[in-house]
């Protein structure tokens, strides 16, 4: 780590609140990484255009663009926002806008900024906004490794948020096995993503995955069943106001049709798969 010759400074409206070193300092790329596996929130801005956004950002940025971030900000902290040591994380297409972005931070009053030289120096694919499960580099229920390329090929991808104190998670996923294997040469694909099987450090619960393991088998939703990442945490856990809640992805893992709460029948879903890809094509 370098460190700047300016204390830098950034923030995010974030439940969660991370304390790291009182000066700014440059991170690289595989620092940043670790970062971003290891919390379910991280305070990461994209300082770049939004068209340069919406073409490839790295996994969990937030738009910021930079000749709109001292007003942008400036907003947050007019609406009370005042954890100024909280850990900001900033980088820009160059090395220039990176600086220029952690002294804009700096001068509104944060202490606590990382900045990362450029987005081209980040070595992992960039993601679309919408992919909110990043790259998907996770393991499944049984911790072995996934990634992206679980989804490669498909025409579409249903996710099923789920946990395994859900009573009505756990009534559908008998159906669900059923549609994933019906749809499957068709190029559909029904992945479960568990809510409850990981602790707040990412470390997996081992008596609760037990238990997962357990209801996968007795249900015969023999589908792929992933742990979150930090960032599937972020985009998804948190955000969901109940389970069992289902999304669709395309193969590029970009977020299409609509959210559905609640459980259904096979029946019913099949119907909603086939409006869904209706729909994308």
């Amino acid at each position: 780590m370098r460190k700047a010759g300016f204390i830098t400074v950034v923030t995010v409206l974030c439940l969660a609140v991370f304390s790291f070193a009182a000066s700014a300092e440059e991170i690289t790329a595989d620092e940043l990484r670790k970062v971003i596996d290891s919390q379910p929130y991280i305070n990461l801005f994209d300082v770049r255009s939004t068209d340069e956004y919406e073409k490839g950002t790295i996994p969990g940025a937030s738009s910021f663009p930079l000749d709109g971030l001292k007003d942008a900000v400036r907003k947050i902290l007019d609406n009370g926002f005042s954890a100024m040591s909280v850990d900001v994380y900033v980088y820009g297409g160059t090395e220039e806008e990176s600086i220029k972005a952690a002294e804009i931070m700096t001068g509104l009053g944060f202490t606590n900024v990382h900045y990362l030289s450029d987005v081209g120096s980040w070595p992992d694919i960039l993601v679309t906004p919408r992919a909110i499960l990043g790259d998907m580099k996770t393991t499944d229920l049984n911790g072995q490794p996934v990634d992206a390329s679980m989804i490669a090929g498909s025409r579409l991808v249903m996710v099923n948020v789920w946990a395994t104190y859900c009573g009505p998670c756990i009534n559908e996923m008998q159906g669900l096995g059923n549609l994933a294997r019906e749809l499957k040469d068709q190029g559909i694909r029904v992945i479960g993503l568990l809510s409850d099987c990981t602790n707040s450090d990412l470390s997996v619960n081992a008596t609760l995955a037990k238990k997962a393991r357990s209801i996968v088998e007795s249900t015969q939703a023999d589908y792929p069943h992933i742990l979150p990442s930090a960032i599937m945490i972020r985009n998804v856990i948190t955000q969901i106001q109940a389970v069992p809640t289902t999304f669709f992805l395309d193969e590029n893992g970009i977020m299409v049709g609509e959210v559905y709460v609640g459980a259904r029948d096979d029946q019913a879903w099949h119907e909603i798969v086939m409006k869904t890809l209706e729909g994308l094509e």
